[in-house]
């Protein structure tokens, strides 16, 4: 029993049915050991048992039917205990789809005839997929092109001009595409799963939904600082926020491309990034890089919170080209291996491969809209391919020298390439055909890249950034380098181009009038370093303060002095205005006063001589009545007309006298009147010219107190200002101080995170450690209960064969006796017959 049970469970098979051969081999592989070798073998030969005659071979007989038996019933229980424990059939395609393929599918889709560029002979071109791109999604069969197919959900239905092929064969394709579609029993499967933080929808050139993609508050430390500045190896612009990435040494540093100020520091310990790349959204930061003839890969991050999502790639050497595919679903990278390694997102792994290049990668990019990927090399080779299947799809023929950059205009309908021959070509994306191309730069150009309104910017080997507009004439060439340019870029949302050489510098121009705004570097100082830097201005600032205030003294003093002689000219002149005013009122009472003596008097002449016409008359009207009087003394009527003629004329006469001295007083009146007024107006122009005076003196000294005014106001600004450095200042040293202690808990918390994934890991571990026991303990006492049961039964079957054994002796026994006394019989016997 032993030896049947240890036999089992090393081959998983019953003893009977192993063979000679097998068990030898187990014997030859040390499972079986020398004597278990020797038994089994003789229980096979009924080895242990050799007997003569009859009862032995009885005895062998019934050994041989008893091993049969009890392997049998051991086969039979442990069958029954593992069916519990296994798993149901795993649905392969070696097994179970390539049957249902050749039967229903070979016919059109083999290898000598791919309708549709599909074959489905085999499991790697079927993966391969065809002229509609993957023919199978692993793990979704929803998503499955070639199940919509078969399982008449999507036209054109298959197989053509025929029913749906059995449900049972539907069902059994599904199954096998939802379980991830594993090649053969024994393969590992990944399901794909979407990832909905890398996966996007794309439109391209339009502006993604939500905030301008721009960094919280991340790490400013710089993973090293060096005490020289290295050649500038990637620039890269966000798309849609105001945001610049630079390459550094084992770091990419983020600035605002505004301020220019730090925004962050991420590290990248594999090495030097040598390309940078924003996803076409602009939430995801693409470095591919590495150290050289050592290793290469590319990582991923997220702009907003710096958390390293993903690295793909394991290249033999470092990665010279890489970028995202615009909807998040792949991740190109290519270098001195001379191939295009295309992988997933989703899973990580490998999608395929492009080897048609012959020379190292310098560059790649995916389209805008996600459909086509240009690549580049060292020998000229310039190649398009399908972004999602890597078939070829035109090969561009004109650079006569290694091409260094491609970029993509923002429709996807043309590509720009810049070549170590000195020109820039553009190519139309239907034939391959090339638009345009003009001689750039001097001794080669080094990058390129289309802005987003379809101008181009460039920089090369003459050490100059230059913007061109769509149809390649030049626009402007900014400031010279030092040394080669090696790197450019521009900003859509500033309108700033973004340029670095070998020497490690790296401006920054406004690209409407090529003015430099200020300088970047990828070798920022450390944090410590920067708290240093900013204290050391702290006193210089207090003291340009105190300078500051006291010239705003001084020049707020000068202001107030001439205000005190605006002021003073002021109330001149107000008593000037007042004295005309007042000079004026008295010119009007003394006119007013003339007007009316003049009224008197003209009324007095005019009554004077009307008395001085009617007295002559009543003078001669009396002498005429006397006169007649005298010839009639006795009228009394004529008499008394004469008296009242004489007493009118005498009354008319005096009042005529009376009337002259009014009208001589009247005139002297007017005639003082007259002098009076016009020694008014006389005063009246005179203090009209005082007036005059006045005001120019008032606006002599308020145009004399502007430039005070000015320059206090110019003191008091510049006050502000250094008052503004201060509180900079002391804003700078605080900052930095909460980047220390950010920088701090960061460690900390990379620290308790890293225990925690160790420890969580362990755990898991322990857990699918303990569990494998647990399923282990479970099966082998399932298999420990049934063998108990089947050692039961065989006891039993012992127990009978040993009754039949002791019944075998019996009868060997009583023939024996038989025997025995058949021989003694037969000398008798035979005498007996020779008597007779």
């Amino acid at each position: 029993m032993t030896i049947l049970r240890s036999v089992w469970f090393q081959t998983g098979r019953p003893a009977r049915i192993c063979g000679l051969k097998r068990l030898r081999g187990l014997w030859k592989a040390g499972i079986l050991s020398e004597e278990e070798w020797v038994r089994v073998r003789g229980g096979f030969l009924a080895g242990p048992f050799v007997l003569s005659g009859l009862a032995g071979r009885a005895l062998e007989i019934v050994m041989a039917r008893w091993i049969s038996l009890a392997g049998g019933v051991l086969a039979a229980a442990i069958c029954v205990a593992s069916s519990g424990v296994q798993a149901e059939d795993k649905v392969t395609f070696d097994d179970h789809i390539k049957p249902i393929f050749r039967d229903r599918c070979l016919t059109c889709h083999n290898t000598n005839k791919k309708s549709s560029d599909l074959d489905l002979s085999s499991y790697t071109t079927l993966m391969q997929g065809g002229a509609s791109g993957k023919s199978i999604e692993p793990g979704d069969s929803g998503a499955s092109y070639l199940f919509g197919l078969v399982a008449h959900t999507s036209e054109p239905y298959m197989p053509p001009n025929a029913d749906r092929i059995p449900d049972a064969e539907v069902e059994l394709l599904k199954k096998w595409i939802d379980a991830g579609a594993p090649e053969t029993s024994s393969s590992k499967v990944t399901i794909k799963k979407n990832n909905a933080a890398m996966s996007v929808n794309v439109s391209a050139g339009a502006r993604p939904d939500g905030p301008a993609p721009l960094p919280d508050v991340l790490n400013l430390q710089p993973v090293v600082k060096t005490t020289a500045n290295n050649a500038v190896s990637a620039i890269a612009t966000n798309p849609w926020s105001k945001l610049v990435a630079v390459a550094g040494q084992k770091q990419v540093v983020l600035y605002h491309s505004e301020t220019m100020e730090a925004l962050g520091v991420l590290p990248f310990p594999e090495g030097r990034p040598r390309v940078l790349k924003f996803s076409r959204n602009g939430s995801l930061l693409l470095a591919g890089g590495g150290r050289g003839a050592a290793k290469g890969l590319c990582v991923v991050w997220d702009v907003r919170t710096g958390e390293r999502i993903m690295s793909v790639g394991d290249e033999l050497d470092e990665v010279l080209a890489a970028d995202i595919s615009a909807d998040q679903t792949l991740i190109a990278l290519g270098g001195p291996q001379k191939i295009v390694r295309v992988y997933s997102t989703a899973t990580g792994e490998l999608a395929y491969e492009c080897k048609k290049h012959t020379d190292w990668i310098y560059s790649l990019e995916f389209s805008p809209d996600g459909v086509l990927l240009g690549t580049a090399d060292r020998s000229g080779g310039l190649l398009v391919w399908e972004a999602h299947t890597g078939r070829e799809y035109l090969t561009l023929t004109g650079h006569t020298a290694a091409v260094y950059a491609v970029t993509w205009r923002i429709d996807g309908n043309v590509l720009g390439s810049g070549s170590e021959d000195g020109t820039i070509r553009l190519w139309e994306m239907e034939n391959g055909g090339q638009i345009k191309q003009w001689a750039a730069h001097g001794g080669g150009v080094f990058s390129v890249e289309f802005c987003r309104d379809g101008r181009v910017v460039s920089s090369g080997r003459d050490r100059v950034a230059k913007l061109w507009d769509a149809n390649g004439n030049a626009v402007r060439s900014f400031e010279a380098f030092n040394d080669l340019a090696l790197q450019v870029s521009h900003c859509d949302e500033t309108d700033r181009v973004i340029a670095g050489d070998w020497t490690g510098e790296i401006r920054v121009w406004a690209a409407a009038d090529g003015a430099r705004l200020g300088n970047l570097t990828a070798n920022p100082p450390t944090l410590e370093e920067r708290i240093v830097a900013a204290e050391a201005l702290a006193a210089p600032a207090g003291e340009k303060v105190k300078a500051a205030a006291a010239e705003r003294d001084m020049a707020v003093a000068a202001q107030k002095a001439q205000q005190a002689k605006v002021d003073a000219a002021a109330a001149v002149y107000a008593a000037a205005e007042k004295k005309k005013a007042d000079q004026t009122a008295l010119v009007a009472a003394e006119e007013q006063k003339l007007v009316a003596q003049q009224g008197i008097e003209k009324d007095l002449t005019a009554k004077v001589a009307a008395l001085q016409k009617a007295v002559p008359e009543l003078k001669s009207a009396a002498a005429k009545t006397a006169e007649a009087l005298a010839l009639t003394p006795a009228d009394e009527e004529l008499k008394k007309v004469a008296e009242q003629l004489k007493v009118q004329s005498t009354a008319r006469e005096e009042e005529l006298k009376a009337k002259d001295g009014e009208l001589a007083t009247a005139k002297a009146e007017v005639v003082k009147l007259t002098a009076s007024v016009d020694a008014q107006k006389k005063q009246f122009a005179a203090d009209e010219q005082a007036v005059v005076a006045a005001k120019g003196v008032v606006d002599a000294e308020t145009t004399a107190l502007a430039p005070f005014v000015k320059t206090a106001g110019e003191k008091e600004q510049a006050v502000a200002v250094a008052q503004a450095e201060v509180t900079r200042v002391a804003g700078l040293v605080e900052r930095w101080k909460n980047y220390v202690s950010l920088r701090d808990e960061l460690a900390a918390l990379e620290t308790v995170r890293k225990a925690r994934d160790a420890a969580q890991l362990a755990s898991l571990e322990v857990q699918a450690e303990l569990d494998g026991m647990q399923q282990q303990m479970a099966a082998a006492s399932k298999q420990v209960e049934e063998s108990n049961a089947a050692m039961v039964a065989m006891e039993k079957k012992v127990a009978d064969v040993t009754a039949a054994m002791v019944a075998a002796d019996g009868q060997l026994v009583a023939q024996k006796d038989l025997m025995t006394k058949t021989q003694n019989a037969v000398p008798a016997l035979k005498a007996a017959l020779e008597q007779a």
